[in-house]
């Protein structure tokens, strides 16, 4: 028996949740459904206090309290079931207190530094943060106050993050992360991709656009779906089941100012690039406003009616991806709303074209490895495969929520129906459990590299990766079973308690705390427009509510300066469950 979920998925949210909901209650209208699921790729900023400002990795003046703290107080709750994953522009402070994955308020889960949950038969994988070669191969160093390159460093990914993904053996059907996977533009029409974002050229040349180790994942995870964002454009690619997307392997992404194209970033560097003129002529630097900084431009944010903030659509085509495995009913088939495309896609050549007289030459076929090439040459350890076989990976970037941007779109899946499904609820995986169990006791605290245990089994024929025995992971699969899962399906538990101090109800959205004092007088762009047409009391209007709007954005924070990281009891509870010492989250020192 099978049931129908409708999900949705937003590309880079950027505090702006009311909007987002917003846009989906009005499509739920229109399409007379429900969505049952919100999956938003990063950025999500659940910035709670001037001390969440504080800590998020952006310049001053851009830092603005936003709308989460309305869904963090209870003065707003989320309409549908919400989960996310990390960017590179969130309070890292807040998310690490829920390391392993939690509410940051009600109907809202935070997949934690990488995770998987279930969801109506739904099996979703996340992985937070971006790529930066310099941070990647070490461990969890930073301690508060969170000061400097920690700042920034909370949210660049870790290898040991991607250890843990590498450990799956069942199919996943959703992965969500931030990052693109690297190479994946060579898997769709990059000729387009070039056409909306022409400063990617140099990056697609090298091959260094997106993240190696997200590459190195979806070649060994296969799910699917993989939905991103960050480089806010639509994007969409096919990954067949012969491809090879990343043959690098785990010793391919090579340390810092080692890689082979000579382009290593310096820590710190993330915000600097020409400005003006010098941005436009310098080949392969990525648009700092578009990516990194993330603002809002006068064009942007004041052209076209306030309540239409949704991409133009004239109407809804349903595109439906062919699943080999869906004649047995137990895997889910997914159709993809799109909205119908603007052009006509140039014709494909032999490969994805960047010029006239330059291409991109398409991917080797990928030989799948057999149960000798698999196994361990000195233990004979087996690690299972978590592809399924002929099944393609498609891929999905969205946008961020501006006017006429393509940050949402709707899936529609057919998903296996349980006799004893009533409301549709966030489920742990007995896996990703087991797999916290096993990776536990080879958690990296300092700064030195992360090394995969010995006892890893590295022999995936040429895609090297440190992979456990499956007697291994079964071992703590039979212990999570007996000591988690006895009663069958355990459901996340609602268990949210607010335990940092939030801004007094009515505070704008604009409210800097005087983060930003001294920017934007008399200039044009963010932060001008009251709540940024977010349907409350501060309007959108520049003209004499200008000073009235600014004096209440740089509002002193009301009493004492909240803390850093809060000890949360979402993180204690599941530790406990697990058996797990809280190595992380709780250290203050």
């Amino acid at each position: 028996m099978l049931r129908k979920l409708t999900v949705a998925v937003e590309g880079c949210c950027h505090g702006e949740l009311d909007n987002i909901y917003s846009q989906l209650l009005s499509r739920q209208k229109q399409l007379n459904k429900k969505v049952d699921l919100l999956i938003i790729c990063g950025d999500f900023q659940a910035i709670r206090n001037v001390t969440d400002l504080t800590c998020m990795s952006c310049p001053d003046k851009y830092k603005q309290i936003g709308g989460f703290y309305r869904y963090y107080t209870g003065e707003r709750k989320a309409p549908m079931p919400t989960v996310f994953v990390g960017g590179n522009h969130e309070a890292s402070n807040h998310l690490r207190e829920l390391y392993y994955g939690g509410w940051v308020a009600p109907n809202i889960y935070y997949m934690g530094g990488s995770g998987v949950v279930r969801f109506g038969g739904l099996r979703i994988g996340g992985i937070s943060g971006i790529y930066k070669d310099f941070d990647y191969a070490k461990g969890y160093y930073e301690r508060p106050p969170f000061r400097g390159h920690s700042r920034a460093s909370m949210h660049h990914v870790r290898s040991y993050e991607v250890f843990k993904m590498l450990q799956l053996r069942t199919p996943l059907d959703i992965v969500v992360s931030h990052d693109w996977p690297q190479y994946i533009e060579r898997h769709g029409n990059t000729h387009d991709l070039l056409q909306k974002k022409p400063f990617f050229r140099a990056e697609v040349a090298r091959g260094d656009l997106g993240s190696p180790p997200n590459a190195m994942l979806l070649g060994r995870l296969r799910p699917a779906w993989w939905v991103s964002a960050h480089l806010h454009v639509r994007f969409t690619a096919t990954v067949h089941s012969h491809d090879t997307i990343y043959d690098g392997g785990w010793d391919g992404i090579a340390p810092y100012n080692q890689q082979a194209t000579g382009h290593a970033q310096r820590p710190g560097s993330e915000h600097v690039a020409p400005q003006g003129a010098a941005a436009a002529e310098a080949p392969g630097v990525l648009n700092v406003d578009e990516i990194v900084i993330e603002s809002l431009s006068d064009s942007e944010s004041e052209a076209g009616d306030p309540a239409s903030s949704e991409p133009r659509q004239e109407t809804d085509e349903v595109v439906t991806f062919a699943d080999p495995t869906a004649n047995e009913g137990s895997r889910p088939r997914l159709a993809l709303v799109l909205p119908p495309p603007k052009h006509a896609a140039p014709a494909a050549a032999a490969g994805p074209v960047l010029a006239d007289d330059e291409a991109v030459e398409p991917s080797a076929p990928l030989r799948q490895p057999t149960p000798a090439e698999s196994a361990d040459t000195t233990t004979g350890a087996l690690a299972s495969d978590p592809c399924v076989p002929g099944r393609a990976t498609s891929f999905l970037a969205l946008d961020k929520c501006l006017p006429r941007r393509q940050f949402l779109e709707l899936f529609d899946i057919e998903v296996p129906a349980h006799a004893d499904d009533g409301e549709l609820r966030l489920e742990y995986d007995p896996e990703w459990l087991a797999i916290l169990r096993l990776c536990h006791p080879h958690m990296p605290l300092d700064e030195a590299h992360f090394c995969p245990p010995p006892e890893t089994a590295a022999a995936l024929h040429e895609r090297k990766m440190p992979l456990f025995a499956d007697a291994q992971l079964d071992r703590e699969l039979d212990w999570v079973r007996a000591n988690v899962f006895a009663g069958g399906r355990v459901f996340v538990p609602p268990n949210f308690v607010p335990v940092a101090p939030a801004p007094p109800p009515g505070t704008p959205d604009t409210a800097t705390f005087g983060l930003a004092r001294g920017w934007g007088q008399g200039s044009r762009g963010r932060g001008q427009g009251g709540d940024r047409g977010r349907g409350g009391a501060h309007g959108r209007g520049r003209g004499g509510g200008h000073a009235q709007a600014r004096q209440s954005d740089d509002m002193p924070w009301p009493g004492l300066r909240p803390d850093v990281v809060y000890p949360n009891t979402q993180t204690e509870v599941f530790c406990s469950m697990l058996g797990l010492d809280d190595q992380l989250t709780q250290r203050r020192h």
